[in-house]
């Protein structure tokens, strides 16, 4: 990361390194150690390239959050509000994310409320910060504060985290396009998680 953390996981750095072993290597898959383990890529169709992130952690412990939530309550529905942001979901797609579902992803001034979301203190280790719109075609508007980055372009595992977020919610199916910045990811959570 720019500030000299290491991340656990990265979806689009191993689409990325994946792709250049393919080409070296002449083989069709390949798998890659992460701090979150093991992950599996392959070459799919149209010169693009699949990655398995491994599975969803939804419980408080895994994402991780500072403690239990009052009442049992699930990750579902985290109890935090900053700015015109509040209600995210906590998911750990290899690395912690809060997604906010908002109206109008272009318009949250993510560049002073992401800092502040990333340092809450319900993240002990701090957390990735989406902002996502959904557009009712199968398809959701994302921007990114990435956790020892800031504003990126795009992101693979928070693609992959709006994606589970958005389901759990009933706001998209579990097979949706993920719209960024930097182009669209395809993501598919699969029923074995």
């Amino acid at each position: 990361n720019a500030d000299g953390s290491e991340a656990e996981a990265c979806g689009n750095g191993t689409r990325c390194v994946a792709a250049l072993m393919m080409a070296e290597s002449g083989n069709g898959k390949v798998s890659i150690e992460t701090k979150a383990g093991l992950l599996s890529a392959e070459a799919a169709d149209n010169g693009n390239f699949s990655v398995d992130m491994g599975p969803v952690n939804l419980d408080w412990q895994s994402i991780p959050l500072a403690g239990p939530l009052p009442n049992g309550a699930d990750t579902l529905h985290l109890d935090i509000s900053v700015g015109e942001l509040s209600d995210p979901v906590g998911v750990n797609v290899g690395n912690p994310h809060a997604v906010f579902f908002v109206d109008d992803a272009a318009a949250v001034p993510l560049q002073d409320l992401g800092p502040e979301i990333e340092h809450h203190a319900l993240f002990p280790e701090r957390t990735n910060v989406e902002v996502a719109q959904i557009l009712g075609d199968g398809s959701i508007r994302l921007r990114v504060w990435e956790r020892g980055v800031g504003i990126t372009r795009a992101c693979g595992s928070g693609a992959c985290a709006t994606a589970v977020a958005a389901s759990r919610r009933e706001l998209a199916g579990r097979s949706v396009t993920i719209n960024l910045d930097g182009g669209a990811l395809g993501i598919d959570w699969r029923d074995d998680n």
